[in-house]
Order: C-alpha cells, then structure tokens, then sequence
C-alpha cells in the first residue's frame, strides 16, 4: 500500500517533467531551424558578397571591356537566379537599345531583339520609354506585349518573364539596360533586386567610362587623320603652287634675255598659268566662305545652254591637252533653270576638270544632259582610272583625292567635287558618284529642279566690250608694291586712259587733288593708312566728291566688301584682277560720267 501510494505521488511530476521537456526540446529544434535559416542566410549573403567583391576585381583586372559586359550579365543572372540575362547600350542617335552581351539566348534571339525602340513590346522597351524598371511575372497576361511579335519571339526563345533595369549614370543619364529573362513565371524579390541595382550601378559607370574613352580616341584618331590631311593638303599647294610658278619664271628669264619674237607665245603662256593659280585659290576661298554660310546665290532665269557652254570653255584647255575624245549631247528643247550661271557652270567645269585628270591621255568623256520630269540630269562620264568601292562614299569630302600618291598625282587639291556638291545643294539639287572600281571609269550626276514653265529663246549675248574705253579715265593707283601699282598704270595706259601712281597713302589725298582722277584704285592692306582710312579721307574733300573709288585687295569676303562700300567705295575686286574685270568697270564707270 505504501508502495502504490509512492507512485501516486510522483507521476504529476514526471509528466511535468516530461511536458517541460517535450517544450524545450520544441524550442531548441526551433531555435536550430532558425540558426540553420540564419546559417543559410549568412551563406547567401557570403556569397552574395563574394559575387560582387568578384565583378568589382573583374572590372579592375579584366583589359576587354566585351568580356566585362559578359561577366556582368553573368553576375546578373546569377543575382536574380534567372535563366537568361541580357545588356544593351543605349544609342542617342537612334534613340535604341543595341544589344552588347548576353547569357543563354540563342542567336536567333539575339538578332531579333538587337536593336529595341522605346515603346517596344518587351520589358527593355517599355523601361526605355518609361525611365524605371519594368518587371512582367507573365508574358501570358500583360497588356503591353498581348498579341505581339515578341511574343511570339518570347515563346520560341522559352522565355515567360522578366525584368529589366535602367543604367543610369550619377548624373541620372541613360546609358544602357540589363534584363534577367526566366522560363516561368517569376516575381523577384526585393532583395534580388537591391543587389541587382548594384550590379546596374556598376555596369553604368563601365559603359560611361567606356563611351568617354572611346570618344577619346575617335577624337584622338581624328585629329591625327586632320593632321594628315592638312600636311598633305600643304604638300599638293604647295606643288600646284609651285607648277604654274614654274613655266612662269622661265618665261620672265626668257623675256630677260631679250628674245621678243618669243613674247607672243611665253605671254599667253604665262597669262594661263595665272589663270591656273587664280583657280585654285578661288576654289579655296568659295570652300571657305560657302561653309560660313557667306555665298550667296545671284539667281536668274538661265539656259543650261548657257551654263554648259561656259563649263567646257573653262575645260576645253585641259580637256585637249591630255588628247581626250570628249562629246556632248544636250536635248533639242531648251531648258531653263533658277540658277546662278556662274556657280552652275563651276560645277559642271569642276567635273569636266576631273574627269580630264583621272583619265589617262586619249580616253573618252562624254557630257550628257537629259530631262527626267521636273529635274534636269548632268551627266559626266569618263573611262579613267576609276574609283574604289571604299572610296565613294568619301569622295566628296574636302581634300579627299582618288589616288594621292606622289608618283600617281593628277594634281588638284581635291576641292573641286567638294566645291561642286556645296554648290550642287545650294540650288536645292544633288550630285552622286557611280563606278565599277579600279580601271572602271566614272560617272557623276548632277540633278537640278527645272523651271515648271518654258521661257523664249533669250536674245543673244551681243558682241563683246571693246578693250578701248568710251571715253579716256583719269585714274589714280595707289598702292604699296610698286610692281603691283606700276603694271595696273601700264596697263591703264594700253587701254587709252590717263594714270598717276602714287607708292605712300599719306601722300594721296594731295596728289588727288592735283590729279583730279574720274576713278582711284586703292590698294586695302597699305602701311600707315589703311585703304579705308585713305577713302573716307578722299571722301572729306568736296573736289573729289565725284571720284569714283575702288577697292583693290586680297581679302574678298561679304564682309570686306561690306566695309569697303561703308568706307565709300563703290566697287571692290580681288587680286589679281583679271583683264575683263577691270575693262567692264572702266566701260561702266565712263559711260556713267
């Protein structure tokens, strides 16, 4: 009985006991459950840690921008455990997304979506359209790609969600997207997501680093190709400078001699060759003003007649030397332009100039002009050497030559086709290049806008001024050099009018006003006073009120012509002057007296 009563007594406690550690027991197993999610959770941080130490040494050591895209496309789809991933780099030019790096997407894939526009049924193009992260769990029901053919693209790709993240620099600029793509349907959570944003933040500030380099260099490489080019440039000038310099000091040294059945013929030669110089340094000076803006077009009613006439007269010289079989076919029926006469036949004697250049002696170049609608074609074929399939894209570059080597040189200073298509534009047309390759020849197309309507045959030009003047000048040179200013008197003096000369611009006004001139030619660029200076003084004398005053000067600018007419002159030519310029004023100013 004591025995029983023993054990009646103790067995509360042992089930007390028992329930206290059946409890302690459920809260250590707890307590481990929760250490091993803590241990799981440390590891994943460890190793969440050790991936992104791992991309920050990569983007230190790695030498190959490619393989950083590729390594950080990686950590991406390893950050967001996804099973595709994909980076892109934004084009300011084209407003797109091109595609740089990619995990597990196939080629196909890859083509499709290389280049993505904002708005684009995918999560890269809405992010790009919306500026934020676009996050799609479904492709199967979203709105924005319903019915599409990415869609379709996706199901063949095996892809059904994804999220893509904007690459923003730390001003808050654009410059790419990276995407993580899963076979199933997925939201990612915030924490993949944290990390990912460090991952983008890294890939901005790689792309950014990149695009400056590489605009560094694209600088760089254009600078030394500028260079290049301007130490070529100043080689050829200098060589077509030098060229026409030539013939014309041997003529000097010939006429020194004292041969004068020889002037007739060195005299001609020599006034081509300054016509020659007079070329190319018009061509460099139209280059520059045209591309500040500071031509302008005399436009009119012109006969392309007219402009092809005057294009192959400038030609023609050099067109016959080289022997070349040259022909022309214009249509029966007149056309009419709104033109500038004198720029449109520039543009055809350009072409004509280098198709005699280009084509070895004795080969053919034909002119052809035909009407397609309202426009009128140009054509200026030749069979010279040809031009590289390389070439033609460039060909109307400034100072860009076929072939520039030394041995090879067709002279020029390859300004002419970029002078042409200048001027080809300002009269709202085009021009293009065609040819076969090396050896193949050329052909250059001029296309210019017809007038709607058809005007009479215009009157004839009528026969050209005579050289002797209406009525005999008196005209004062005023000018520093004295060769200069003593050739234009000599010359005055051929043409039958009376001339002074006077070498000191102080000393200019009394000589003025003892010679009473009908017309002063001042030079602009004279020592202690200046050739505008010099005209307001003339101007200040009511004696020479009626003088007429004329510029003389290197310089021809809108704006040098514009401070001669405010000085009071009333015309302003360029050196050298040329024979018919200076005739036509002095016709003008005699009959105006």
């Amino acid at each position: 009985m004591l025995n029983s009563s023993v054990v009646y007594r103790e067995a509360p406690d042992l089930r007390g006991s028992e329930q206290a550690l059946e409890l302690r027991v459920a809260e250590l197993s707890q307590q481990l459950v929760l250490a091993e999610a803590q241990k799981r959770e440390l590891e994943a941080e460890l190793f969440d840690a050790r991936l992104l130490h791992g991309v920050s040494a990569m983007l230190i050591d790695e030498d190959s921008v490619g393989e950083l895209y590729q390594h950080l496309v990686e950590a991406a789809t390893v950050i967001m455990r996804s099973d595709f991933g994909s980076m892109q780099r934004y084009d300011p030019l084209r407003g797109e997304l091109q595609m740089i790096a990619n995990v597990g997407l196939k080629e196909e894939a890859v083509a499709f979506w290389q280049w993505v526009y904002p708005g684009r049924a995918t999560t890269c193009g809405r992010a790009l359209d919306l500026g934020q992260r676009v996050i799609v769990p479904d492709f199967e029901d979203c709105d924005f790609i319903a019915g599409s053919d990415d869609l379709a693209a996706f199901r063949k790709a095996g892809v059904r969600s994804a999220q893509s993240t904007p690459l923003l620099t730390r001003d808050g600029r654009l410059v790419g997207m990276i995407t993580t793509h899963w076979t199933h349907c997925h939201q990612p959570p915030e924490r993949d997501l944290r990390l990912l944003d460090i991952v983008a933040r890294q890939a901005a500030d790689l792309i950014e680093r990149n695009t400056s380099a590489e605009a560094l260099r694209n600088h760089a490489s254009r600078l030394v190709e500028a260079d290049r080019y301007k130490n070529e440039f100043l080689a050829t000038l200098a060589h077509e400078l030098r060229n026409p310099l030539a013939p014309i000091q041997t003529g000097l040294s010939i006429l020194r001699i004292g041969k004068p059945e020889q002037a007739p013929r060195i005299l001609t030669m020599m006034e081509r060759q300054l016509g020659h110089m007079v070329r190319i340094i018009d061509d460099l000076l139209d280059v520059s003003r045209i591309s500040r803006g500071m031509v302008t077009l005399k436009r009119a009613r012109i006969a392309l007649d007219a402009v092809i006439h005057s294009a192959i007269d400038t030609s023609r010289p050099l067109i016959d030397a080289a022997r070349h079989q040259f022909t022309v076919t214009v249509p029966e029926q007149a056309v009419w332009l709104d033109a500038d006469l004198t720029r449109l036949a520039q543009i055809v004697s350009n072409l004509l100039n280098n198709a005699a250049k280009y084509t070895p002696p004795g080969g053919r170049i034909a002119l052809a002009v035909e009407t397609v609608g309202r426009e009128v074609l140009i054509h200026v074929r030749d069979t010279g050497i040809g031009i590289p399939a390389a070439m033609l894209s460039g060909i109307f570059e400034l100072f860009t030559q076929v072939d520039s080597g030394m041995e090879r040189s067709q002279g020029g200073l390859g300004v002419g086709l970029a002078l042409a298509k200048q001027l080809a534009e300002m009269h709202d047309g085009s021009i293009e290049v065609a040819s076969p390759g090396e050896g193949g020849g050329a052909v250059f197309t001029v296309r210019l806008p017809m007038l709607a309507e058809m005007a009479p045959d215009a009157a004839g030009d009528g026969a050209h001024a005579t050289l002797m003047p209406a009525r005999a000048l008196r005209i004062l040179v005023v000018d520093d050099n004295a060769d200069a200013a003593h050739m234009l008197a000599l010359l005055l003096d051929q043409l039958g009018h009376a001339s002074s000369v006077v070498l000191e611009a102080p000393k200019a006004v009394a000589a003025a006003l003892a010679f009473q001139p009908d017309l002063v030619f001042l030079d602009l660029g004279m020592p202690h006073l200046n050739g505008f200076d010099l005209a307001r003084d003339l101007r200040a004398h009511p004696a020479l009120n009626q003088a007429c005053l004329v510029a003389l000067s290197g310089w021809g600018t809108e704006d040098d012509r514009a401070r001669s007419r405010h000085a009071g002159m009333a015309h302003h030519l360029t050196k050298p002057v040329m024979l018919d310029e200076v005739t036509a004023l002095l016709t003008q100013v005699a009959q105006a007296a």
